[in-house]
């Protein structure tokens, strides 16, 4: 909706004012022209991101299709429009909550952003407590509502049946299997990148102090895990807003829940992401304020998870194991999705001129009879460690290291009873590399100079 403010009267009595009782001048012509410019002058305002809230929860109430009208096409593409009407969809609001609080608005690639956090209850479905939009050819459109996690949800349906509903739809199942190895991803990638700066502050070292006297180098590797991080979390938030059809209420809301724990995550991240860069760039600390999302972050975290736990224990159904790779520090990530076959010594992937694209061994690396395997994909490194059930991503190498890793990997006896390691050469032929486990049972990687003379002086651990 659009609010035209139209000048004509205005300029009509500048007009008047100007001229007063002087005789017309002798081009006509030249003088209505000018009026008719001024006259035909509107300027536009579209409705703020209130307005539009408002007046959706107002077509809303009356069950009015063109309240579709409002929301964005990337929103509406995942919803089942043509079967459902407005309120099946987004259920029947019992009021609208004008007290809440509108962010800042933010720029990204995708536009301009901002959020409207509230409290919207709702009849037979979860409460809403976020409203997105988006600005799209200069009017602002919903993208998108938050939830909150029902606080009574395992008093209707417990998590273990949760989690066996889920075993239920292989749609469903796969993409749990997919969010999970995301999520540890995340949990990984940040562990490894901020081991330093976790072990300062543990020893009494001030958070600020250690991020000023980072060099760029060091700096580089918090600010790449941040991005690579929030990819990743971008790429959780999309896949749930797409691919699902005619599931129980429940599954809806699991998949609700994962959705919007991706998001608060990314927010949160988003925000120390931007104070850690003020502090770097202008050595001001802006403490940024996330509590209350952490808060709601760690009630969705915990409850997907827990359900995530049974599924990854209990799934014997799966034939095959998904696993989505991701390569890369800028938002898309580049990725690609595998399906990792037990029964399957060696899976992979060749271009149109034989190249290896990507390359998955299995080997038993830890000895209890439940091979791993090894990935090779886009210049870095996967193990995923096997489980009577599947897989689980317990160790990665991001942003291609030293870019010489490569396919033609071969598995060897490794000194433990029972176990094997993975070795190959580099491509520049200085290092040789091996992988496997240490004897305290966790993933070690490490490599040796070929030269011969080097060889007893240079063997490194490398994370």
């Amino acid at each position: 909706m659009k609010k035209p403010v139209s000048i004509r009267i205005l300029a009509a009595a500048l007009l008047v004012s100007a001229c007063g009782n002087e005789p017309a001048p002798e081009n006509a012509d030249t003088v209505n022209s000018v009026v008719l410019d001024v006259s035909d002058s509107v300027i536009v305002l579209p409705d703020s991101p209130m307005e539009v809230a408002l007046d959706f929860s107002n077509r809303l109430g009356m069950n009015n299709p063109s309240c579709f009208e409002l929301i964005t096409r990337e929103f509406a593409d995942s919803l089942p429009i043509d079967s459902l009407s407005p309120q099946q969809i987004f259920g029947r609001w019992r009021a609208f909550d004008a007290g809440g609080r509108l962010n800042a608005i933010q720029e990204n690639l995708e536009g301009r952003r901002t959020s409207y956090y509230c409290t919207i209850r709702r009849m037979e479905m979860p409460a809403i407590n976020r409203i997105d939009f988006l600005l799209s050819d200069d009017a602002w459109l919903i993208d998108g509502f938050g939830i909150e996690l029902p606080q009574n949800i395992e008093d209707s349906l417990t998590i273990e049946q949760l989690a066996d509903l889920v075993l239920l739809y292989p749609q469903v199942r796969r993409e749990m299997h997919v969010v999970r190895m995301l999520y540890d991803d995340c949990v990984m990638d940040s562990v490894q990148s901020y081991a330093s700066l976790n072990a300062a502050v543990e020893s009494g070292t001030d958070f600020r102090d250690f991020i000023l006297d980072l060099q760029q180098d060091s700096y580089s590797v918090l600010a790449m895990s941040n991005i690579r991080r929030a990819g990743k979390y971008q790429i959780i938030k999309e896949r749930a807003e797409t691919g699902f059809s005619d599931l129980p209420s429940d599954l809806i809301i699991l998949i609700n829940i994962w959705k919007e724990m991706a998001y608060i995550s990314k927010s949160v991240l988003s925000h120390r992401h931007e104070a850690m860069q003020g502090l770097y760039a202008g050595g001001i600390w802006n403490e940024p304020d996330i509590a209350e999302e952490e808060e709601r972050l760690a009630g969705f975290r915990e409850f997907f998870l827990s359900v995530s736990d049974l599924v990854e224990a209990r799934d014997s159904l799966s034939r095959t194991y998904p696993v989505l790779l991701t390569s890369g520090s800028n938002e898309p990530l580049a990725q690609v999705e595998i399906d990792l076959d037990p029964h399957q010594l060696e899976q992979k992937m060749d271009n149109d001129v034989g190249v290896v694209v990507w390359r998955a061994l299995a080997v038993e690396l830890n000895g209890d009879s439940d091979p791993e395997r090894v990935i090779y994909w886009a210049g870095n490194l996967y193990m995923f460690e096997g489980t009577p059930s599947g897989y689980r991503l317990v160790w990665r190498t991001y942003e291609n290291y030293e870019s010489d890793f490569h396919a033609d990997f071969i598995s060897q006896p490794s000194g433990r009873q029972g176990c094997r390691e993975v070795t190959f050469t580099g491509v520049e032929g200085g290092y040789e590399y091996f992988l496997g486990y240490s004897d305290a049972g966790d993933p070690l990687f490490r490599r040796i100079r070929t030269m011969a003379e080097d060889t007893s002086l240079n063997e490194e651990h490398i994370r």
